[in-house]
């Protein structure tokens, strides 16, 4: 799946009230903007959704070792084709809420590979440098 920026701003007219406040419940920068590039596509690595919208796992720069979510709202999708290396992801977060997600066997298996990603874990970073090379090829 692959996705083409359209937005790179909270505060942006183009996000109806609704939106920009469902939005704001979890991005907070005081400027409203975003390090998104406007028309750029990017990979998506994985799907999480929240309030029932989707959120996309994306590498802003090609070298990030891990992506992070970003509202599909920000995004066109310009290849819809779900990979084949994704499964279905449902548990309890930590907070209790329901998760559900659509991402690779080894984060949807492991409840803190995430948590693994970002705080530098080697395997967890050999495992997510594996699928990018494979999520860039499908």
């Amino acid at each position: 799946m692959k996705a083409r920026c359209i937005l790179n701003n909270l505060n942006s007219s183009l996000l109806t009230p609704e939106t920009a406040t469902r939005l704001k419940r979890y991005i907070s920068f005081p400027d409203g903007e975003l390090d998104l590039v406007i028309d750029k596509e990017y990979i998506v690595y994985g799907i999480e959704f929240r309030d029932n919208c989707p959120w996309l796992y994306i590498c802003i720069d090609e070298q990030d070792e891990y992506p992070i979510p970003l509202a599909a709202d920000f995004f066109q999708i310009t290849d819809t084709r779900l990979s084949t290396h994704w499964q279905l992801n449902f548990k309890e977060s930590s907070t209790g809420r329901n998760q559900t997600q659509l991402v690779f066997t080894e984060w949807a298996t492991d409840k803190v590979f995430y948590e693994k990603l970002i705080s530098g874990d080697a395997d967890a970073e050999a495992i997510f440098e594996k699928y990018k090379n494979i999520l860039a090829a499908e």
